[in-house]
């Protein structure tokens, strides 16, 4: 047995204006998960203790909350694994949602941004055209094994720094998801769920890669990289800054072996776009002084680095779309 304490968010929006924390100590094996030594101290020491739990075998994907400064299932966490020498643990609601009730949070924005991708096949025709189900090839299916693995724990979208700072970006789940459908050959709005998703800023992915630490080994970061792709094999959207930054940013380093800045802005903003390219060179004036006495500044012109080809070479294999 050991003495584990639990410092716990404590919040109730019904009547706080001010979170406040509360250590509970409890005498249980150290083996057994953080969910289970929430459900003793609710059970033994404070039924006001609040938090979402259902199946406890890392399935349903509710029990996820902030444990020593990281996002991930309750269920799935040992407190050995995570306690400090003292043997406390503390646990949080999830980042980028707003507590509802001590470990509890508004889910809301998470499924409005799911909702909006419609998550369900849209196929040409009815069911009733069919003598038995759509069937899909095992090939095809490998495609979609992985991502369907999602149990929307929202794990990802508490981790990511971009829906920190601009809540309209989908975030790692819901665009994950968007790929489940996109590449699902049964479906027919293949170019409707890129448009969609790409207008809920899927551009503005950082590739932090934040989102790698999934409990279901997702890994929502390359399925974003594979709906960017798709964006740009089917050409949809292709006019927003987005697609035309990273073509440009390909396309200079498969020409030179680096990446040639003045060139990466223009092709961004558009060779033609003489509002924007005005509006950039005034902000960008200041920042090119002080580049400029610190001899940072990018050259005119760039000349491409021996064994260019080698890179190039990379490019071909990779099959990279370049303008």
């Amino acid at each position: 047995m050991a003495n584990i304490k639990l410092d716990i968010f404590r919040f109730d929006e019904a009547t706080d204006t001010i979170p406040h924390r509360d250590v509970v100590e409890v005498d249980i094996p150290e083996t057994i998960t953080v969910l289970d030594a929430l459900e003793h101290a609710k059970a033994e020491v404070d039924g006001s203790i609040s938090f979402r739990r259902s199946c406890r075998s890392a399935i349903c994907g509710s029990c996820s909350m902030n444990i020593n400064g990281v996002t991930s299932l309750a269920c799935k966490t040992n407190c050995k694994d995570v306690m400090d020498e003292d043997g406390s643990i503390q646990v949080d609601p999830m980042p980028n949602f707003q507590p509802m009730k001590d470990l509890v949070v508004h889910m809301d924005p998470f499924w409005d941004k799911y909702a909006r991708l419609k998550p369900y096949l849209q196929p040409k025709d009815k069911d009733s055209d069919h003598e038995r189900e759509r069937r899909v090839s095992p090939d095809d299916m490998k495609k979609l094994v992985d991502v369907a693995n999602c149990i929307m724990c929202a794990t990802c979208y508490a981790l990511c720094p971009v829906v920190s700072v601009d809540p309209a970006f989908a975030g790692p789940a819901a665009i994950a998801y968007a790929y489940r459908f996109i590449e699902d050959v049964r479906d027919s709005k293949r170019d409707e769920r890129i448009a969609q998703i790409s207008e809920d800023y899927l551009w503005l992915c950082a590739h932090c890669y934040a989102c790698s630490y999934c409990p279901k080994h997702v890994d929502p970061n390359w399925r974003i990289v594979d709906v960017k792709r798709a964006a740009i094999k089917d050409r949809v959207l292709m006019n927003e800054r987005g697609p035309r930054h990273a073509l440009v940013v390909a396309k200079t380093i498969k020409q030179t072996g680096m990446l040639a800045e003045t060139e990466v802005i223009q092709g961004t903003i558009g060779r033609f776009n003489i509002k924007g390219l005005v509006k950039i060179t005034f902000l960008g004036a200041a920042l090119g002084m002080r580049m400029a006495l610190k001899g940072k500044m990018p050259p005119p012109f760039i000349k491409p680095i021996p064994k260019v080809d080698e890179v190039r070479t990379i490019f071909e294999s990779l099959e990279v779309p370049v303008s």
